[in-house]
């Protein structure tokens, strides 16, 4: 029990970033830097990126049946983007989505229209269709499009234009999201932990890394304190400090009967790693 009372995800560290095959519930911020796109999950739906694709898919999680895909188109304005809708666009071989209606106006910078499946194979297909397009002052626009079936098309049309409401455009940036981190505040308090089974043994690394600057550990394999771990397995206590270098971190150990230590944390995509070794963070439950 006290180990998934330690478990913790990284939500921390400064990256609220858009990353594929990760599921965000309503109400969680979704982040694309590099676009210069920031947006909420309305209440009702959650999202996901699949991985291997770039079009963002929000699914509710109430009683209704509909879906809201979400692309970016580069190069275009809301001028473009509505002449390249009034010419159809096809979705799947044998099937174009179009226009069903004039293209309007949603407020000053949205534009919207109903549209319809047209085609050798669009006989069967009784879902409605509806888009929505608002576009950057960076050259692109984000597309926003429905379907649902006609008893859930009110519900869904909601879900979709509070989603296009929430988005907002900031300035795109390619700077590391670690730059200036502080890794002091983010571990104080924290347990690093990484468990292995091996031959029918559990072998483990715990360091509790306490605010006023005291850590204690307990090392049962060679691990986290690398070639140096044969004189610091067990329990051991001393002091911690932490140099903070980006997405690195050098986390010195001060032992009561031992040499220091150095030890390198790394963060990759909102992983803590030694080495190629991943490490858990969570709160520590030595510490309070």
């Amino acid at each position: 029990m006290a180990l998934f009372i330690c478990f913790g995800s990284l939500a921390q560290l400064p990256t609220n970033r858009i990353k594929p095959a990760t599921m965000y519930n309503a109400g969680d911020t979704i982040y694309s830097p590099r676009l210069g796109i920031r947006t909420t999950v309305p209440q009702g739906w959650q999202g996901v990126l699949p991985r291997d694709t770039e079009v963002f898919l929000l699914m509710p999680t109430e009683n209704m049946v509909g879906e809201i895909f979400v692309v970016v188109n580069n190069d275009m304005n809301l001028q473009s983007q509505e002449e390249r809708w009034k010419k159809g666009f096809e979705t799947s071989p044998g099937l174009t989505l179009a226009p069903d209606g004039a293209i309007a106006k949603r407020g000053n910078d949205v534009i919207a229209v109903t549209a319809k499946m047209v085609g050798a194979n669009a006989n069967n297909n009784q879902s409605k269709a509806y888009l929505e397009a608002k576009c950057s002052p960076s050259g692109f626009c984000v597309v926003f499009m429905l379907t649902a079936d006609a008893s859930s098309l009110d519900r869904v049309k909601r879900g979709l234009q509070q989603f296009v409401d929430n988005t907002k455009f900031v300035e795109p940036s390619n700077r590391s999201p670690y730059e200036n981190f502080d890794w002091k505040k983010f571990l104080s308090s924290k347990v690093l932990l990484n468990i292995d089974y091996e031959s029918n043994s559990k072998r483990e690394d715990e360091v509790n890394l306490c605010a006023d600057g005291k850590f204690y550990s307990h090392i049962t394999r060679t691990g986290i304190f690398g070639d140096q771990a044969k004189g610091y397995q067990g329990k051991k206590k001393g002091q911690w400090d932490v140099k903070s270098e980006g997405s690195k971190a050098t986390v010195t150990f001060t032992f009561e009967k031992r040499p220091p230590v150095e030890v390198v944390l790394e963060a990759r995509d909102e992983e803590i790693y030694v080495g190629e070794r991943r490490y858990f963070v969570g709160e520590s439950q030595t510490c309070k």
